[in-house]
């Protein structure tokens, strides 16, 4: 299996609301060399650039320990399928750590540390891939069948999620909280309740997010002694708030509840400041299972356009309701004989709406 060259392109044309530095320009870096074949049959076809080469699970320890600054550190070979990638060394902006595979298979990988490049790496069996920290990024991986969940970026700062495939995963396929997350063109798909507990494509908390062109399918209720309550996007009340989120340009397919929901019991721990939406959710295709697509409950100031929605059980494409007030609906469009829109009393202040089809 070859690694992917080449950086991941943000969709364009989404209006942000702050400017902060995209870590994307990591991907660049991480560019690699090795076709197929030189990564099946010679261990150092991987890169030409590797600091050092591991092939065993005894090995990683010490790899990582004595990793630098601008090194790169590669891994390859069927005899690392128990490691566990344990990172503390931090890179920086200017010189990150890579740690890049071939696909090779491993436990777990867990990163507490500034500035390093996850790549091209199979992890399954164990917890999760853990991120902590500022300026990481994670790319090009594909994590299944893992116990706690897919990719946990929690907190980080400045970094970036991109292209990865995320699998029959537990609780969350991916899951943010932090400032200026990107998380762009991922895979997520049949996610799985544990414990009596829920399952989720995406959570997200915190400032600054740009969740774009994404995937998320195939998440189901069915076969629990206790239904989840699965979703495409999730955020709820969380302590610092949440907002000045976008989520543009994904696919929700075949998920048994709604594409996204945010709600506070909490009230106040999801106010935005004073003119900035907490959530932009523009250009989406969204087809989940649910009785509606979108809902909101005691979560003002989210924008809502030009997203299509679609599902044989919707009784609106979009709920808002107690006192999600300042929100704006227009430009959208739902199949079927299915009103767009539906607002209770309490969440009228403030709102807009035009362009919908149907009303």
């Amino acid at each position: 299996m070859s690694i992917y060259p080449g950086p991941v392109t943000v969709p364009g044309g989404i209006r942000t609301l702050s400017a902060w530095p995209l870590s994307l320009s990591l991907l660049v870096a991480a560019a690699c060399t090795a076709a197929p074949e030189e990564s099946q049959q010679n261990r150092q076809g991987l890169r030409l650039d590797c600091t050092r080469t591991v092939t065993r699970s005894d090995e990683v320890r010490p790899a990582l320990d004595t990793a630098s600054p601008g090194n790169t550190v590669c891994f390859t070979g069927g005899s690392l399928t128990d490691a566990n990638v344990t990172m503390t060394r931090s890179g920086t902006a200017e010189s990150p750590i890579t740690l890049i595979a071939d696909g090779a298979t491993v436990n777990n990988i867990h990163i507490a540390a500034d500035h390093v490049i996850i790549e091209g790496f199979t992890v399954t069996g164990g917890d999760e891939m853990l991120l902590e920290g500022t300026g990481i990024t994670a790319q090009h991986n594909t994590i299944h069948d893992t116990q706690l969940g897919g990719i946990v970026c929690k907190p980080c700062t400045d970094s970036t999620i991109a292209a990865n495939t995320v699998q029959h995963v537990s609780t969350t396929g991916i899951y943010i909280t932090g400032e200026r997350i990107t998380v762009t063109g991922n895979m997520v798909s049949e996610t799985v309740a544990r414990d009596d507990g829920d399952a989720d494509g995406m959570r997200f908390f915190g400032t600054g997010h740009r969740i774009t062109g994404n995937t998320i399918r195939d998440i189901s209720e069915r076969g629990y002694r206790a239904p989840p309550h699965p979703d495409c996007f999730q955020t709820y009340g969380h302590s610092p708030p949440t907002y000045d989120v976008v989520i543009s340009g994904n696919t929700c397919q075949n998920v048994d509840a709604q594409c996204l929901i945010a709600t506070d019991d909490q009230p106040g721990n999801s106010g935005a400041p004073s003119g900035v939406s907490s959530i932009t959710f523009v250009n989406n295709t969204c087809a989940p299972n649910g009785a509606q697509a979108v809902n909101l409950r005691r979560w003002p100031n989210v924008e809502i356009r030009q997203n299509h929605f679609a599902g044989a059980y919707l009784k609106r494409a979009i709920l808002i309701i107690d006192g999600s007030t300042g929100c704006t609906v227009t430009g959208n469009t739902t199949a079927g004989n299915v009103h767009t829109v539906e607002v209770d009393g309490a969440s009228r202040a403030g709102l807009r709406q035009s362009d919908n089809n149907p009303a």
